[in-house]
Formats: C-alpha cells, sequence, structure tokens
C-alpha cells in the first residue's frame, strides 16, 4: 500500500488515504506551527515516527489496532499528545474529523526558555482537557477570519498551550517595565501595516514569549493581538477620513484585502468602513 505524505513544513505524516483537508494554517505561517482540521477517510493506515510535537484532538470515536496485530482498541473523543521520537503505527477505521496541531521542539524551547520535553497528556488514551478545547476553538475561530491580526493570535495561543503542557512551571515574570512596554508599542507603530510575529516583539521588550504575553496585557489593557488590530482600526479610520479607497485602506493597514478590513472595522467599531464614511462627512 502506498504512503502519500501529508502537506505541511517539510512533509508531517504518512497515511495509506488521504483526508479532506478543511482549514489549515500555512498562509498565516506561524512560527514553528503548523495546524490543519481534517476529516478523515473512513479507513487506512499511519506509520509514522515523530520529529515534532503532534496535539490531536479527535472530535469521533475511531477504533485502532497495532499494525501486526490483530486486537481493536476503541479510542474515545479527545486530545492525544504526540512528542518527537514517537512512533505511530496503526491501521484505523471509523475515521472522522480530528484537528492537528504540530509544535517543532525549538518553538516549544524558545516559548519555555528550556529544552525539557512537555508532559501533561499522553497519547494512549485521548483526555479532555478544557484548556485545550478553548485555545484550539480559538485557532480554528482565527483562521476562519483570516487571521486579520496576522500571526500574533496563532503565535500567543500556542505559546499558552505550550506553557500549559510544560512541567516544571517556569517561574512567573515580574511584570513589564516602561521601558520595555514602550519599546513593544514602538515596535507596534512602526510596523502595524507589516506581517509582525509575536516573537519579534517579545525580542523588542527584551522578555521571553511566555512572559512577555501576560506582561503586555497586563501593561496596557490589551494583548498584542489585539493592540495591532486596535492600531490598524485606528488607522482605517484616519485613512476613510481622508476619502481613500477602501481596498488602498485595507492595503496600507495590513489587511489581506479589503473584506478583511471590512469584517475586523465592523467588529471594532459597530459599523462597516462605508457606513463610517457617510456618517464622518
Amino acid at each position: 500500500m502506498s504512503i502519500a505524505p501529508l502537506p505541511g513544513p517539510q512533509g508531517l505524516y504518512s497515511v495509506s488515504v488521504m483526508p479532506s483537508f478543511l482549514l489549515d494554517s500555512a498562509r498565516v505561517g506561524w512560527q514553528g506551527a503548523y495546524f490543519t482540521d481534517i476529516l478523515g477517510a473512513p479507513e487506512g493506515i499511519v506509520d509514522h515516527g515523530h520529529e515534532r510535537y503532534c496535539l490531536q484532538r479527535s472530535l469521533h470515536r475511531e477504533a485502532r489496532r497495532t499494525l501486526g496485530r490483530r486486537a481493536w482498541q476503541e479510542m474515545p473523543v479527545g486530545f492525544s499528545v504526540w512528542r518527537p521520537g514517537d512512533e505511530q503505527r496503526f491501521h484505523w477505521r471509523t475515521g472522522g474529523r480530528s484537528q492537528f496541531l504540530f509544535i517543532a521542539p525549538d518553538r516549544a524551547a524558545t516559548v519555555l526558555g528550556h529544552d525539557r520535553p512537555l508532559a501533561g497528556l499522553g497519547h494512549e488514551t485521548p483526555s479532555h482537557s478544557p484548556v485545550l478545547e478553548l485555545i484550539f476553538d480559538a485557532l480554528l475561530a482565527d483562521l476562519a477570519q483570516g487571521s486579520p491580526a496576522g500571526s500574533l493570535v496563532g503565535d500567543s495561543l500556542i505559546a499558552a498551550l505550550v506553557a500549559h503542557l510544560s512541567a516544571p512551571a517556569v517561574r512567573r515574570s515580574n511584570g513589564l517595565s516602561a521601558q520595555a512596554r514602550d519599546r513593544a508599542i514602538d515596535c507596534i507603530e512602526a510596523r502595524f501595516a507589516e506581517p509582525l510575529s509575536l516573537q519579534e516583539l517579545a525580542d523588542a521588550a527584551g522578555l521571553g514569549i511566555r512572559h512577555f504575553s501576560r506582561a503586555f496585557r497586563t501593561a496596557t489593557g490589551r494583548s498584542p493581538h489585539q493592540y495591532l488590530l486596535h492600531r490598524r482600526v485606528e488607522q482605517a479610520k484616519v485613512l476613510i477620513r481622508q476619502g481613500l479607497p477602501l481596498a488602498e485602506v485595507a492595503v496600507q493597514c495590513g489587511f489581506s484585502d479589503q473584506s478583511q478590513l471590512t469584517r475586523t472595522f465592523a467588529r471594532h467599531v459597530g459599523a462597516t468602513p462605508g457606513r463610517f464614511r457617510s456618517l464622518a462627512r
């Protein structure tokens, strides 16, 4: 039976029957991470040794048996965590919808400030996790909206996920100094119309990613991605009042297109850009 590689950075794993891909993070380009939402085939084989962390959320009950064995095991709905070096070698049936988040080990080490392996869950029996449910739902929502803040939402959520699964706990940060806050804000002011990663903002503040996100929210009242979107919307107001075409406003404010500008603007302002322009006259 031929094995086809799934898309993603350097190929993610191998399956005998390609799934249907519903959504993925390829366009956004998260740092060291890749997400995909799939509808799996009714039956097939996976044979793969992991090089990355793989978090799988199964939204269906699935039967599996290890390759070379006869006994089938019923796998419930829930989360599984596969670590670098773990092997997936099994035959599945009654496939359905699943979501996968792949995280490079060096990305996890950057977030945590150490290279100890993530703990928290295992792959033997899927587990329920309210925190992971919320994070996966938020990743899906951001991707479905076209990621109007670029990679910042995904990078922030993945940092939170890594921190949640890490053990032992890392000492808390003492917060964000006024100087560090201003450096991060200056970075946003200078580059709000460009792709801007959480790592770049954390570097500007002189903090690790995990501590930066929490400290920035405490210092400003907004998460980094909320602050970036607020800045983009405020600049859009200025350009709309000046009479620029909405497609040009979208480009100058860092939105992927006019429709993304319209959705984000309406959510933040309570009126579409066109309506705002009419009221501003």
